[in-house]
């Protein structure tokens, strides 16, 4: 974690209409600017920040939960908050980073409660609160479009409510809410999965609501859950390690190193996954996949739709139109791929992490959609195979790369200068 707390700059580009990149304006940024943080220098962050735990996009609203150098977590948002995922008191507009501070979250806070898990839907967000001594509590607010909110169809979508999981059952039995543990929790635009131990022996399994009439939920039986709901997928045997959500498609990579795949397959996004081993992390834009696979190359598998050069490479085309193959990096000079360190995927780009061969610098490349300017060249033009976008040419601001994520049409990145 860094320690050099003042030195911390968080860049963004992309799309912005409603503030969503905190640059302290609504226009779009087609290069990488530093994120304003209320109350704050310039580019700076709050005092004391440590790191950027995680941070959660949405259509047009950002979440980032800070960790203090003397343990404090807090949640900061930005963007849209007009169906509520900024919380009651943020119902407008925010163009900086602001301390989002929820009555209900307060309620928990004092007896020892602190949000550890945040992920955003569409026009939704999610706090995962735990205690050391405690069950967690999982928070939903903002929209309840295709039951988002996992509180059932008739709730108000301004209030932040507590999740309720004691209408489910593993094996017969009910869930102990008490007993309840949520290792992860993913969102794509319009469904939401927990990675949880539950259960008389603590098992493993996967818990989702929202969206699930193509199957991204495990079955295509109901057209969308208002309440959590099990998905049908035995994960006792080969816990799972992460998963990524897309549009209508759900990718889980085991620990073992295997993946499972499930949702719509029309762009092509579900294609071969169950033919790989040794992934290490997977992650989904709207309609496609990408595998990072644990070989001596890092090598980084891409399959789905290419209609905005997302999959980083020329579409050799197989009989049934849908190829599987890796992203085209540029060969260093001595001939050899570059080392990947890890990927973010965003709407329909994609941002990695690499190091040229023989090198231990970073750098960050860019691939795909770039209607808003979100690779940050200073151009809108899609982007077909993956080049260089930070550090960025005649940019001052140099610094190792701690993080990167990508959003809806939207790019992050976390520099320790």
């Amino acid at each position: 974690m860094e320690t050099q707390t003042s030195y911390l700059r968080l860049l963004a580009a992309g799309s912005n209409a409603r503030g969503q990149l905190a640059n302290g304006s609504d226009y779009d940024s087609h290069t990488f600017k530093e994120c304003r943080f209320i109350s704050c220098t310039q580019g700076t962050l709050p005092h004391n920040t440590v790191g950027i735990l995680q941070l959660a996009t949405g259509a047009n609203h950002t979440l980032a939960l800070l960790e203090f150098g003397d343990g404090r977590r807090e949640l900061w948002g930005c963007g849209d908050g007009r169906k509520g995922q900024l919380g009651p008191e943020h119902m407008g507009q925010l163009t900086e980073f602001t301390p989002i501070s929820i009555p209900l979250y307060q309620t928990y806070a004092s007896p020892g409660y602190t949000c550890c898990l945040i992920a955003a839907a569409w026009e939704t967000s999610y706090l995962v609160l735990k205690s050391p001594s405690r069950s967690d509590v999982v928070i939903s607010m903002g929209s309840n479009d295709f039951g988002a909110l996992g509180v059932g169809t008739k709730k108000a979508t301004a209030t932040p409510a507590v999740v309720s999981f004691d209408h489910l059952a593993i094996e017969g039995h009910s869930i102990n809410p008490n007993e309840l543990v949520v290792e992860s929790i993913v969102a794509g635009p319009r469904h939401v999965i927990l990675h949880v131990r539950a259960g008389l022996n603590n098992e493993d399994t996967l818990i989702g609501w929202g969206l699930a009439r193509h199957g991204q939920l495990g079955d295509t039986k109901i057209v969308n859950y208002d309440r959590p709901y099990i998905i049908s997928l035995d994960v006792s045997s080969d816990p799972v390690q992460t998963c990524s959500l897309g549009l209508q498609h759900t990718i889980v990579c085991h620990q073992s190193g295997r993946t499972t795949a499930f949702g719509s397959n029309k762009k092509g996004q579900l294609h071969k996954m169950d033919s790989w081993g040794r992934v290490r992390q997977v992650g989904c834009t709207w309609n496609g996949t990408y595998l990072l696979t644990d070989d001596d190359e890092n090598t980084l598998i891409s399959t789905g739709s290419n209609a905005h050069g997302q999959l980083g490479r020329e579409s050799q085309v197989e009989e049934n139109g849908v190829t599987v193959a890796p992203v085209e990096f540029t060969l260093s000079h001595d001939g050899k791929l570059p080392s990947l360190r890890s990927l973010a995927c965003g709407s329909e780009h994609v941002m990695a992490v690499i190091s040229p061969s023989g090198s231990l610098d970073m750098e960050v490349w860019g691939w795909g959609w770039n209607e808003h300017g979100n690779l940050g060249l200073n151009h809108t033009d899609d982007v077909l195979k993956p080049i260089k976008i930070w550090p960025a040419r005649g940019h001052a601001l140099e610094g190792r790369i701690t993080r990167v994520w990508a959003g809806n049409g939207t790019s992050w990145i976390l520099l320790q200068i």
